[in-house]
């Protein structure tokens, strides 16, 4: 049995303080969870330059902890572990290729540093490393060949060591614990492996939206792999559009939202597109009233003009008479309520446009 709290990709750099204190946070999970072994999957550091001028700092983080903390260099700190350096008496960074090997309890961990590709060389050594008696994991930094919903930060731009989901199985590790996408995610493995993103626990790019997490891997329960939230700083968004006679609806969601955004650390955005029977002051007053002091785009434009036009009277009265109409109703699927405002926008959107160059009088 074996517990590890695996995280990845903070980004450590002197002007991100809040990516510091995730990394706390996620120490003192640790701390309160009774782990075996943290891991860090790569990218601690933003870059080599950093982990030099942090590496002082960071010593008293890294020192007296009840556990050791393993962890691999990413592509954006892969030199920044030079033999001799010390970051603290708890802290191992693995950096023997072309992998290292850490036993911790009935469990092995491979330690693979970050290298470009998934050579054929490599990973003949990784199928044929001594056989182990026990739990086995794989710890590395790699691009999986699916993309991760949710966004993959900056990293999404370059694939460094892309590999395959089916390459990774017939490595035949229990647990693979990546780093480089930074969304949580989570995939099982054909040979049984489970395969697990921990995300970043502090957001690093506005892609990175909603709450972060880290992973706690108990090999001795049911669910061994829990992706637990943190609290720590990100980014979030609220995009929203209305339609006409519905503004309320979307005043009262922007207040939820809002209210579940107080006391955390969370630097939140609010976009709302569309069109609005309201006029454009009276609409925007109350946008601002509903979200408080968390900034918001206002792309809304009214129509209040176009709604009472004859031309799109008739036309939204034609809409009602449509065979179309009908023959949609048939279907199993059909939602005549989202049917009505796809139609309605679409219109309403042609409406404006000729409104706004001189073209309905």
């Amino acid at each position: 049995m074996v517990r590890i709290l695996h995280t990845a990709d903070i980004h450590l750099t002197a002007d991100a303080a809040e990516r510091e204190a995730a990394l706390e946070t996620v120490l003192s999970r640790a701390d309160t969870s009774d782990v075996d072994l943290v891991t860090i999957g790569g990218d601690l550091f933003d870059s080599d330059v950093a982990a030099e001028r942090r590496r002082d700092s960071l010593r008293e983080l890294f020192s007296d902890r009840s556990y050791p903390i393993l962890t691999i260099p990413g592509n954006h700190d892969a030199d920044a572990f030079r033999s001799n350096l010390f970051f603290g008496e708890s802290f191992t960074p693995a950096t023997e290729t072309p992998f290292g090997q850490f036993v911790i309890s009935d469990a092995r961990v491979t330690a693979l540093p970050y290298t470009p590709q998934a050579t054929d060389d490599l990973l003949v050594a990784l199928r044929d490393r001594e056989p182990f008696d026990g739990t086995e994991f794989l710890l590395l930094h790699c691009s999986l060949e699916a993309p991760i919903r949710g966004g993959v930060g900056e990293e999404g731009e370059q694939r460094y060591f892309p590999i395959t989901k089916e390459e990774l199985a017939e490595l035949d590790f229990d647990y693979y614990l990546a780093g480089h996408y930074h969304s949580q995610h989570r995939t099982e493995l054909s040979n049984g492996g489970t395969f697990v993103y921990s995300g970043t626990p502090a957001s690093v790019t506005r892609k990175e939206t909603g709450r972060r997490t880290s992973a706690l891997i108990d090999t001795d329960t049911a669910q061994d792999v829990q992706l637990q939230t943190l609290e720590s700083f990100h980014y979030d968004a609220l995009d929203l559009r209305v339609t006409p006679g519905k503004e309320e609806r979307v005043l009262d969601e922007i207040r939820s939202r809002v209210a579940t955004w107080e006391n955390r650390q969370v630097a939140p955005e609010i976009s709302v597109d569309g069109f609005t029977e309201m006029d454009e002051t009276t609409f925007g007053e109350a946008l601002a009233d509903a979200s408080g002091d968390v900034p918001v785009e206002n792309g809304t434009r009214t129509v209040d003009h176009i709604l009472s036009h004859p031309l799109f009277e008739t036309f939204q009265r034609r809409l009602e008479e449509r065979e179309r109409l009908t023959a949609v109703e048939e279907r199993d699927d059909y939602d005549e309520e989202r049917f009505r405002d796809d139609v309605w926008e679409e219109t309403l959107a042609v409406f404006a446009d000729l409104a706004a160059e001189g073209e309905l009088t």
